[in-house]
């Protein structure tokens, strides 16, 4: 999981949070906190933090702004977009861009010098950065060392505008470091409680709406991204455009998208094969009528995600609504593709 990507959700009982939007919430809040520390003996200090928390509030903003920016006909044609995707990476670096474009000329006309200026704006963006990769080292039980890195670079630096002695900073960013392992090894225990990446997808057989047999294994040697879903879920139903528009970019190029409706979860067949003539969908869609796969798949809440890769094997599993550029990057790294 890429910190700067798409974010790993959060799963409370059948109810799933927008880990992203939370964790960069609470990044922007650290940003403040660090700046109030750095400039506690400035007697503008609460204007100068008047001007961070307008820099975080900006960046949300643009960051969930963006999709309209990068994505214009998906915000159009299906308003409620905006309320469960954001422009992804490059909305990430637009709103970063002029935040700190902001912050910069707020604080150049009231710190007066560069130094001064740079090291406030240093401080937030440092701070920002180190909260934003610590959950990624928290939440995600496939954080790539290169997290570890940054995290380390980000926190050294906040540690070091922050702290009066270069010991003083070194001993603070080795508990950090200490502390964060034993963390992420807590936190990702290996319980056994989902089907976890590098495992063999268990095979399922269900039948589809004209009521033909499906098996997943019938997809073997193709790149396969499994949609579980339901009519009733709003979050399903902002995601469903997602789900389209990389079928039918995709389709020739050995990716299948596999809509597997709970079934077991609605009130009867009718409600799907209705919802699926009504919005056009061209992706095969099956019934799990028993919820059989959905216990094979340990699924609670919805959507929830699988790609498995040629050889039939997990290569990611994700919670909640997925929008079509983070699809189309999980995507492309297991199945190279031209689009």
């Amino acid at each position: 999981m890429g910190a700067m990507g798409q974010m790993p959700n959060l799963q409370v009982g059948t109810f799933v949070l927008n880990a992203e939007l939370l964790v960069y919430l609470l990044a922007g809040v650290a940003g403040v906190l660090a700046v109030r520390f750095q400039q506690r003996a400035n007697p503008e200090r609460e204007k100068i933090i008047s001007v961070a928390w307008d820099a975080v509030f900006i960046w949300i903003v643009l960051w969930k702004g963006s999709l309209l920016l990068f994505d214009s006909a998906s915000v159009i044609d299906h308003p409620m977009s905006l309320l469960f995707f954001s422009g992804g990476v490059r909305g990430v670096f637009l709103a970063s861009a002029v935040a700190i474009g902001y912050m910069g000329f707020r604080y150049s006309r009231m710190l007066g010098t560069a130094r001064q200026t740079a090291a406030a704006v240093a401080t937030m963006a440092s701070s920002w950065v180190t909260a934003v990769y610590l959950a990624a080292v928290l939440l995600s039980d496939s954080a790539g060392g290169y997290s570890y890195v940054i995290l380390g670079l980000f926190a050294s630096l906040l540690i070091f505008l922050l702290s009066p002695s270069p010991k003083v900073a070194a001993q603070a960013l080795s508990v950090l470091l200490v502390i964060t392992m034993i963390a992420s090894t807590l936190l990702h225990p290996g319980d056994g409680k989902s089907i976890k990446q590098d495992q063999l997808a268990p095979d399922f057989q269900l039948t589809d709406l004209n009521g033909n047999a499906v098996n997943l294994s019938d997809f073997r040697g193709q790149t396969v991204l499994m949609n579980f879903w339901a009519t009733w879920c709003q979050v399903c139903k902002a995601e469903m455009p997602h789900v389209e528009k990389l079928y039918q970019n995709y389709k020739d190029q050995g990716v299948v998208v596999l809509s597997v409706n709970v079934t077991s979860q609605e009130r009867n067949t009718q409600q799907v094969h209705s919802y699926v003539k009504k919005h056009d969908l061209g992706f095969p869609v099956v019934l799990d009528e028993a919820g059989q796969a959905a216990n094979q798949y340990k699924v609670t809440a919805y959507p929830t995600t699988y790609l498995i890769d040629k050889s039939g094997v997990v290569r990611e599993r994700y919670l909640g609504a997925i929008s079509y550029e983070s699809m189309k990057k999980i995507v492309g790294d297991v199945n190279p593709i031209h689009k």
